[in-house]
């Protein structure tokens, strides 16, 4: 079944803190201008389950036919909805568009095996820059918590409670995690710069997740 609160999230990046053998999220504390403006955004760099380094693609000069509509959209998170047959026009879907190619994806290299990997130092670099840029936006696209009213958010401690996860890949997932199957949901995280007008794209993959997909979101050939 598809995610419950697929979206896009525009912030503004105004902390963060590196994944650690005791959490395998990279988080990011980002800010809008709603009622309730805190979000953290949870970016997988480990799998919980083996293989644990994940399959990524990121370009420091993405291009994408999309990118101006994202500008426009309002500060926070914007939900979209696809009807069948009809996806969201703002909505990622790795193997039903060419916004990036899951065959050339590469698994992320382990630089202390259990704990970081490279996928941590690969985002360190760019929400760094993103965090030195008062104009820089994050764009996350996944699923929505919150807001968790009267539970302070446990890594950066606003209240309520409020973000963004599934930054991945979110079809082809074999049991036990084909509930969050599904197709027109996938997860990715953009970053736009404007004091060089360019953009970077992150996009992730389990290698547990198994393509091609059906029009469910499961793998073809399964009975989930």
């Amino acid at each position: 079944m598809p995610l419950p609160e697929y979206g896009v999230l525009k912030a503004r990046p105004v902390a963060r803190l590196e994944a650690t053998p005791a959490s395998s999220h990279y988080q990011i504390h980002v800010v809008t201008e709603e009622t309730n403006p805190d979000y953290r955004v949870a970016v997988n760099v480990l799998s919980d389950e083996k293989p644990y380094n994940l399959l990524y693609h990121l370009d420091d000069n993405f291009i994408y036919p999309t990118t101006t509509a994202l500008l426009e959209l309002p500060d926070g998170f914007t939900a979209l909805p696809s009807q069948p047959g009809q996806p969201n026009s703002l909505a990622i879907d790795f193997l039903r568009s060419n916004i990036v190619d899951p065959e050339q994806m590469k698994p992320v290299l382990f630089t202390d095996i259990g704990s970081e990997t490279q996928l941590n130092d690969l985002l360190e670099t760019r929400i760094q820059q993103a965090l030195a840029d008062p104009g820089a936006l994050v764009f996350a696209f996944g699923d929505r918590w919150g807001p968790e009213n009267g539970t302070p958010d446990q890594y950066f401690e606003f209240d309520p409670g409020n973000g963004i996860h599934d930054i991945h890949m979110n079809q082809g997932n074999p049991p036990p995690h084909e509930q969050d199957n599904g197709i027109w949901q996938d997860g990715g995280l953009l970053l736009y710069f404007p004091s060089t007008d360019t953009w970077t794209s992150v996009f992730l993959k389990f290698q547990s997740q198994i393509t091609p997909t059906d029009d469910s979101g499961n793998p073809v050939g399964s009975s989930s």
